[in-house]
């Protein structure tokens, strides 16, 4: 057995955590952020004794889009995580705006960093995408400039084989159904198929998302859409805040929600 947070070698299993919607401001309103700092900080104390190969948030950071005083408190809370553990960022409706224009996407990457990019880990790749850009009335030129930049990212993930793909959004593809009609909690569907497709002709395994308020998992031919619980408040029946560990090894992918008061001890791989 492997003690999750030993050094990397090369095809080596490793263990990863992801959140979603720490979204301080939330709860209560305004700039009380009390509750969601608790959470996270909670979090973090997890995060930092589980000591995973990096951490990612799904979205929707803070409440308010550009707020100075929601993002001081997000960065003053993240900083806690220990400098050993890559934090990896996933842009939300609440950051960038339900549709954001050129300068949303400005602001974001000031703040916070780019809003669509990839990284690797142990021979699996990491896709993040700005899904609020898929939106109605987003900025068109640059949902196109992400899209041949997707394209291109995946047609590069399978080139260099790639163990596992992982793509990284805020709003999940769909809630039950492919083909399901639009909602708030979706991606519209006049963009949807062409996604959807993409990534299982590329050998996508696995989509990370956040923005429900509740944990979800729901298939679309070979991808598996894993919509993670948050960090802020749960809207889930009976209400749950939590993470999400995956284990991800060379031929398969574990994976599992925890509520924070009963994230383990240790990890084992």
């Amino acid at each position: 057995m492997i003690l999750a947070g030993a050094a990397l070698a090369a095809n080596a299993p490793f263990l990863f955590a992801q959140l979603a919607d720490t979204q301080l401001g939330f709860t209560a309103g305004g700039n009380d952020m009390k509750v969601e700092i608790e959470h996270f900080r909670q979090a973090i104390a997890h995060i930092n004794r589980l000591k995973p190969a990096f951490v990612i948030i799904c979205g929707d950071l803070t409440n308010a889009a550009h707020s100075p005083t929601q993002i001081r408190a997000f960065w003053n809370v993240a900083r806690d995580i220990d400098p050993s553990i890559p934090l990896h960022l996933v842009p939300g409706n609440h950051d960038v705006t339900n549709a954001p224009s050129a300068s949303d996407i400005r602001s974001y990457k000031k703040l916070y960093g780019d809003d669509h990019y990839g990284f690797s880990v142990n021979g699996s790749r990491f896709i993040v995408l700005d899904s609020s850009l898929l939106r109605d009335g987003a900025d068109t030129a640059l949902r196109e400039e992400q899209r041949k930049w997707f394209e291109s990212e995946l047609a590069a993930a399978r080139a260099a084989n790639a163990t596992h793909i992982f793509v990284c959004t805020h709003h999940p593809w769909f809630l039950n159904d492919p083909k399901e009609a639009d909602r708030y909690q979706n991606v519209p569907l006049a963009v949807r198929q062409y996604y959807l497709d993409l990534m299982n002709e590329y050998g996508v395994e696995y989509n990370l998302s956040g923005h429900l308020h509740y944990d979800l998992t729901a298939r679309d031919r070979n991808l598996t859409l894993i919509s993670c619980g948050p960090i802020s408040k749960s809207v889930a029946k009976p209400p749950v805040v939590g993470m999400r560990i995956w284990k991800v090894y060379p031929d398969r992918v574990e994976t599992q929600f925890y509520a924070l008061d009963n994230v383990p001890e240790q990890v084992r791989l």
